[in-house]
């Protein structure tokens, strides 16, 4: 089956597009990098009900956001690192995106216009598109001070979209991995599965920062063999303790969809809210716990050193 890469311009937008006969995907590079259509079939399987211009001008979430140098929520306006409590500088802080709770959320790059094309590639077995951030502006380092170069790259392959990230540690110090994505997949109906493969589910406090303690997912929930009808169900809840298959994957499953995690991603968050003005379920992939970066439980990576961690979704036509 042929694949085929196009970039072209939207106004301002850089878009690249992957297809073959069964799927396509798009990708505005300069809006974050953010992943904004898959289709199977002409059949759209992402929400971003925004043109372009609209979505780099709102504060909506849509598409696949990419989650960092945190993923969800930060106790407060600092991270710690080397036992120091580093504080954001207040002339600095209007770059953060918040939650109800303003607290921070999601971390720096969400929207992100330094995301540059590097390279595009497309034979009978697959297409990809990379593209490279340089994490060095003065204003991003004075909340997260760790020079280092994120490249991603989206590949699809017949029926599969692979989203592959890799961080280079580019400072003199060891850097915490905490990044995450936020796909928004489309939920067309009410009466549909989940599926969440997970032995425990992650307490939280009032205003959803992990106390330490875990708890099996059933206590909360109706899970047979670790589905859940959403029907009259709603979540905002993070998972941990992953169910993985012989290749040490982590297969989620939502309306013939998988979302398939590889070992560097052993947290999920699910956001599947009960409100017909919000019809989507997003399934979480992250590296590290909410609030990872002041509890001391990030990988850490040294100078010159990467990590790479891929999620792959599925669509099963």
């Amino acid at each position: 089956m042929q694949h085929l890469v196009q970039k072209y311009h939207k106004g301002n937008f850089e878009v690249i597009e992957l297809k073959n006969d069964i799927v396509s995907a798009k990708v505005a590079v300069n809006i974050g990098n953010t992943l904004i259509s898959l289709k199977a079939k002409n059949d759209e399987k992402l929400y971003f009900p925004f043109s372009l211009e609209e979505y780099k001008d709102n504060s909506k979430l849509a598409g696949n956001p990419f989650m960092h140098p945190w993923a969800n929520r930060l106790e407060e306006e600092y991270i710690h690192f080397e036992n120091k409590k580093h504080e954001f500088p207040k002339e600095q802080i209007h770059l953060l995106y918040r939650d109800g709770n303003n607290l921070p959320l999601h971390g720096l790059l969400l929207k992100s216009d330094q995301w540059k094309t590097i390279e595009l590639h497309e034979d009978e077995n697959s297409c990809y598109h990379i593209a490279e951030l340089i994490f060095d502006d003065a204003a991003f380092l004075s909340i997260f001070p760790f020079k280092h170069t994120i490249q991603i790259k989206h590949e699809l392959r017949d029926n599969e979209l692979k989203i592959e990230t890799t961080i280079l540690n580019e400072d003199e110090q060891e850097m915490p991995v905490s990044f995450g994505f936020h796909p928004y997949f489309l939920r067309n109906e009410l009466n549909v599965k989940l599926t969440i493969p997970s032995k425990n589910t992650i307490e939280v406090d009032d205003v959803m920062i992990p106390t330490g303690k875990v708890f099996p997912k059933e206590n909360n929930w109706n899970f047979k063999d670790d589905k859940v009808n959403l029907e009259n169900v709603a979540f905002d809840d993070g998972f941990q303790d992953l169910r993985r298959n012989e290749k040490n994957e982590a297969v989620f499953a939502f309306d013939n969809i998988n979302v398939v995690f590889d070992e560097h991603y052993p947290f999920a968050q699910i956001y599947a809210p009960a409100n017909p003005d919000k019809p989507y379920v997003c399934i979480e992939p992250m590296t590290a716990l909410t609030n990872a970066l002041n509890t001391n439980s990030c990988k850490k990576i040294k100078r010159g050193e990467r990590f790479t961690a891929s999620f792959t979704i599925v669509l099963n036509t």
